[in-house]
């Protein structure tokens, strides 16, 4: 069985985005702190993994996702790129590509979705996926014995066992939290007076939102904290909550409306990496590393 190691890209470019300060510069003035960031985050995974089979997703589908059908105010507090930061993502997907591995996005699909369904597709080839990302929200991938959900390079990864004992609902869940709970980085809404305690509770009693609406006579007699009012705001919020439901759910058909890459990785191109670092200032300890790793997989 082959790990096919799937990179959530943009949420390590956009970790390094924040996190360092815009010091270096390409030859054309822009910043590249966020390619920096995102070029040692690719050293490091590469070195320490050293995936036969890999892909990154990028997110390209801010306000043209499907999810904008559902819900209009879907991720509406989330301003569009400007020239700067859009210039270091087009160049963290060159610089993905140069090494080697295969990028996805989409207008339509999220990161998110590419990756469920690449995940889909590598179980459907007898594989698993490994997801890395820092999003604990991708645990709903993890659906075959032998998949992972590796938070690199902060923590252990995670299969179905270890990701329920952490947080205490089956992968599958996941969904059904964020339903309820709401999800206020995505203007996702939730249910007012159910956080997470609560929502993790009902979903401890009822596989997901459906089982539970279906169940509202039970929950307010349960031995729940505050049952009846529980039982009163889901009946209240219960379109709200299904509609919330298709906003969190990941699709998993995303490659059925355009190709799936292939996952194998491929040499890195020696020559184009030294002069990508040269041109976007990265300086001469990080284009060592680049080209170390390059030299690695040759």
């Amino acid at each position: 069985m082959r790990p096919h190691y799937l990179l959530d890209a943009s949420i390590y470019i956009f970790r390094a985005y924040f996190a360092l300060a815009p010091g270096w510069r390409a030859a054309n003035g822009l910043p590249t702190h966020a390619v920096q960031g995102y070029a040692g985050f690719l050293c490091d995974f590469l070195r320490r993994a050293a995936p036969g089979h890999v892909l990154a997703a990028f997110d390209e589908s801010l306000g043209s996702c499907f999810r904008n059908q559902i819900h209009p105010g879907y991720k509406c507090s989330r301003a569009l790129p400007d020239a700067a930061l859009e210039f270091q993502l087009r160049a963290c997907r060159e610089l993905t590509g140069l090494l080697g591995i295969a990028s996805v996005a989409s207008a339509r699909f999220e990161a998110d979705d590419l990756i469920a369904s690449a995940a889909c597709a590598a179980r459907g080839q007898g594989d698993c996926a490994v997801v890395i990302s820092r999003d604990k929200d991708l645990g709903q991938v993890l659906r075959g014995a032998d998949d992972r959900l590796w938070d690199f390079p902060a923590a252990a990864p995670l299969d179905r066992a270890t990701y329920r004992a952490r947080h205490g609902i089956a992968p599958e869940q996941v969904p059904d939290l964020l339903a309820l709970c709401g999800d206020p980085v995505d203007d996702v809404p939730g249910v007012p007076g159910i956080g997470v305690k609560t929502a993790v509770a009902l979903l401890q009693r009822h596989p997901d939102v459906h089982a539970l609406l279906g169940a509202l006579d039970a929950i307010a007699a349960s031995s729940l904290r505050g049952a009846a009012r529980i039982a009163r705001l889901l009946e209240a919020h219960g379109e709200q909550i299904l509609m919330a439901r298709r906003l969190t759910a990941l699709a998993e058909d995303a490659f059925a409306m355009q190709e799936l890459p292939g996952t194998a990785r491929q040499p890195a191109q020696r020559a184009a990496l030294a002069h990508f670092a040269d041109f976007h200032g990265l300086g001469e300890r990080l284009r060592a590393r680049l080209l170390a790793v390059a030299d690695a997989a040759t």
